[in-house]
């Protein structure tokens, strides 16, 4: 890959960084889980996986109606469902 290609990637990742960003700003700016704000710099990692995922708010990942779905850390969608796991009667 050539640096010229390499420099093309990295900028269209930007504008989707700042793209995403916007968005969660006008729409979303909180953990859905802990209400804590989303940071800028944490949104989209250069590489690894995602800071962000999709939090189910009924438990049904069928149900896809957007009142049923809130952005959330991923560390507290983890965390999250590992408590809700824990406590679930037998």
């Amino acid at each position: 890959m050539t640096k010229h290609v390499r420099s093309a990637l990295s900028n269209e990742k930007l504008r989707l960084k700042y793209f995403l960003w916007e968005l969660i700003k006008t729409y979303q700016p909180n953990c859905c889980i802990c209400g804590k704000k989303f940071i800028y710099e944490n949104i989209l990692p250069k590489r690894g996986i995602d800071n962000l995922t999709e939090h189910h708010f009924d438990g049904d990942h069928q149900n896809m109606k957007l009142n049923n779905k809130g952005l959330a850390h991923r560390y507290c969608h983890k965390a999250y469902h590992t408590k809700d796991n824990i406590n679930k009667e037998s």
